[in-house]
């Protein structure tokens, strides 16, 4: 049996995790709508005459295409999230503004950060490929968790 400190304890353990979850939502959802503008706008993706299991294969190509390009786009290094778990939206940006100046970010100083900032954009890139469906769920399922935590806590 957990104590109560042992029950707080373990709610702000999941935070890190809600954090993670999270921005991997909101990140799959962003590369799922513009992987629906791709798909209406593409002729041969909108045919439904065609074969069904080619074009499902061609939608889940081009949506891991474009979850890739997203995460590189705004540089959702996987890597450098994990290390910022607390607020792992603060790591996105090849840049950003600080006391009215850009400065630039710490991963294109030199080329191997830059490819490291890279690969960790495509590992980020792939996670998104789940799906906001997927992260979403998962996301739930640890709120609930979380939830049922506490009520036993209190």
């Amino acid at each position: 049996m957990v104590g109560i400190r042992g029950r707080a304890y373990l709610m702000d353990a999941f935070t890190p995790l809600v954090n993670l979850f999270a921005i991997l939502t909101a990140l799959s959802l962003a590369a799922e709508r513009i992987t629906n503008i791709v798909k209406l706008r593409s002729r041969d993706l909108r045919d439904k005459a065609r074969d069904e299991k080619d074009r499902e294969r061609q939608i889940t190509n081009r949506a891991l295409l474009v979850s890739l390009a997203v995460a590189l786009l705004v540089k959702a290094d996987f890597f450098e999230i994990l290390s910022r778990l607390d607020a792992p939206w603060e790591t996105l940006g090849w840049a950003r503004m600080q006391a009215g100046e850009l400065v630039r970010s710490s991963a294109v100083s030199g080329v191997g950060r830059f490819i490291y900032a890279v690969t960790g954009c495509l590992l980020t890139g792939c996670a998104m490929g789940f799906g906001s469906r997927f992260w979403h769920d998962v996301l739930g399922v640890l709120l609930d968790t979380r939830k049922k935590i506490k009520r036993s806590a209190g």
